[in-house]
């Protein structure tokens, strides 16, 4: 059974690349050649959530203000075909995972997002009835969660 800080997910502004520098070491007719991690310039940029606060989300335990515009960091919570990860996978609380559902759907629907879908789908922005072909403007306020 995992610990629910093997569960946390830590949440990246870009995707996280790890450098590793080729040591060659000699010792006694020995020629140990190792890599070793490079550690970034912008650790310090990386937001991390204290070891005491576990029990909680990712989200939570940031106490982030997520809004729909954020999509570098929603599109960390979506599969490559659009839809949402599950919640086992995310490792987000029910109330988290529910306001990430719509805020993905609300970056979907307003173009900042791409809904991937097949050219024919109703779910094609193109290929909806009258007004609901464009985009949309939302207020994150209105969101019901």
């Amino acid at each position: 059974m995992l610990s629910t800080l093997d569960q946390a997910r830590h949440i990246h502004v870009s995707s996280p690349v790890s450098l590793k520098e080729i040591v060659v070491k000699e010792e006694d007719n020995i020629i140990t050649v190792e890599g070793q991690y490079i550690k970034s310039p912008r650790e310090a940029l990386l937001v991390k959530p204290e070891h005491g606060e576990c029990n909680a989300c990712s989200l939570c335990a940031l106490n982030l203000n997520l809004k729909h515009t954020d999509v570098l960091v929603l599109s960390q919570f979506v599969r490559s075909d659009g839809c949402m990860l599950p919640k086992r996978v995310t490792g987000l609380c029910a109330r988290q995972q529910k306001r990430v559902k719509w805020l993905v759907a609300m970056a979907q629907k307003s173009g900042l997002m791409p809904n991937l879908a097949p050219s024919w789908s109703k779910r094609d922005p193109k290929a909806r009835y009258r007004s609901k072909k464009y985009n949309r403007y939302f207020d994150e306020s209105t969101l019901p969660v």
